[in-house]
């Protein structure tokens, strides 16, 4: 009897956490977008990509990236926001980005979970990313300055931005 409310109690609890794990914004995330919404009202939309366009997406992110669907927020003045994660040595970095006419307006780390490579969240060097554009093999058009020990997190953050640019550049009919 022990052993069968024990096997019940764990499958319930696996389907709590990763039913509320999956579709949903962390407190970080949440808080970073009521903090844009108070600004300026946000409008939540969802991008599928398409075969071709996982391609591109693959380019920046790596050919083993497989995610399809896309979560983005778009502002009352057409800047979109793009909330995205990508592995830096061993664990996820969530980053969002911020894009006004087919350049990022601003980087933020949302969510940093490394020991090392922390340099990357402040302001001095997410603002390197202000007005970087991607060009057509996909590069940014602007040189982002490394940070000594923190190498993978900076190519992260790198990567990041121009899956995020690519994403808005198919979210607005390629008018970029």
């Amino acid at each position: 009897m022990f052993m069968k409310n024990f096997v019940v109690l764990i499958t319930l609890l696996c389907s709590f956490f990763s039913s509320t794990s999956l579709g949903k914004l962390s407190v970080e995330e949440e808080k970073f977008l009521k903090k844009l919404e108070a600004t300026e009202p946000l409008t939540k939309s969802r991008l599928i990509l398409k075969k071709d366009q996982l391609k591109k997406i693959q380019i920046p992110m790596g050919h083993t990236y497989k995610k399809r669907i896309f979560k983005y927020w778009v502002t009352s003045n057409d800047q979109t926001v793009w909330i995205l994660n990508s592995i830096g040595k061993y664990k996820p970095i969530t980053a969002a980005f911020v894009v006004d006419s087919c350049k990022i307006k601003s980087a933020h780390v949302l969510v940093y979970r490394e020991q090392h490579g922390y340099e990357i969240k402040f302001d001095s060097f997410l603002s390197q990313f202000s007005a970087v554009a991607i060009n057509k093999e996909t590069d940014l058009n602007k040189k982002i300055d490394n940070i000594s020990g923190a190498t993978l997190s900076v190519n992260s953050m790198d990567r990041m931005a121009r899956t995020a640019l690519l994403l808005d550049q198919i979210s607005n009919d390629n008018k970029c």
